[in-house]
This record gives structure tokens, sequence and C-alpha cells, in this order.
């Protein structure tokens, strides 16, 4: 299998960086056993398809990619169990130091009600701290384009929170 990675280059990527990789699924799911969960995910993708984090100019930034998907999987799984998250506290150091806290926690609330690309944006900007330039150059859309999206996303995140449930219309 081309595609997969070794057992040891698994173990090897999780001596390394699995405690980042938990500390991001703990801070997108907040709930330390969903994210223990999507971390084993995380693993398991690897040990199938992870040999391009081999090629990656940025493993690490590779691997966010990997386990963000994973976590993303484990929100719709929990949104169609109606399973509710802990909503524990990420730990301080899980928090970028460029992101408001107050509405990255409330964006982060929202997550398993977004589809897959706001789920993204919302990590780029409000877990990573990257600015709008930086997320356009990740997505491969324009600057305007983050721009709209972001704003669309404060927007329905204030909607949510004044009791209008931020719905897409």
């Amino acid at each position: 299998m081309p595609d997969a990675l070794t057992p040891t280059e698994a173990s090897s990527l999780y001596a390394r960086y699995g405690f980042l990789l938990l500390r991001r699924c703990r801070t997108i799911l907040r709930d330390a056993a969903s994210a223990e969960d999507a971390l084993q995910l995380v693993f398991e993708r690897l040990l199938r398809k992870g040999a391009g984090v081999r090629e990656a100019e940025q493993p690490l930034r590779w691997l966010y990619r990997v386990a963000d998907r994973c976590c993303f999987d484990v929100l719709r799984s929990r949104k169609r169990t109606r399973e509710s998250p802990m909503d524990e506290e990420p730990a301080d150091d899980a928090r970028h130091p460029a992101v408001d806290i107050e509405l990255r926690d409330s964006v982060m609330a929202l997550l398993a009600r977004m589809d897959e690309d706001q789920q993204r944006l919302a990590v780029l900007l409000f877990v990573d701290g990257m600015s709008q330039g930086e997320i356009a150059t990740e997505l491969g859309v324009s600057r305007v384009t983050v721009n709209k999206r972001v704003q669309a996303l404060r927007e329905r995140t204030r909607l949510h929170f004044e009791g209008d449930g931020g719905e897409p219309r």
C-alpha cells in the first residue's frame, strides 16, 4: 500500500505530534473523550492513507488538517446521534494569542451546526489565528471571499446567541 504509513512511522509521528493533535481535537470538540476518539481516527487514517505527510513541507500543518477532518466527522456523528459535548474549556495553552477568546468559544460551540467549509474557516481563524490572507491561500479562494465568509460567520454567531438561532436562511 503506497498510501499507507508504516506502524513505525505512525508511532514516531504520535510521539512527536500526538500531544499537539490531541490538544487541537479537544479545542475543536470541547470534550476530552471525543478528542481521544478523534485522535485515534487520525492515526487510523495515517496508517491507511497517511503517506502524504512524508513529503509535506509542514508536517504539523498537514496533520492538523487530518485532525480537523476527523473532528468534523465526530461532530457530524454527534449531530446524527444528538449527543451533546461536555463543553469543557480548552486549555489556556491551546488558545492562539491573536484570537478573541469569547468569540472563538462562541463559534466553537456552534461547529456542529456548520457545514465543513464553515468549520474549516472557523478553525483556521479562531484556533490557528490565521489572517484572512493566509486563510485565502490555505483554502484557495480570494481574500474578498474569505472576508465575506468571516463576516457571515460572525453574524451567524451573533444571531445565534441573541436568540435567533443563527441558522442560514
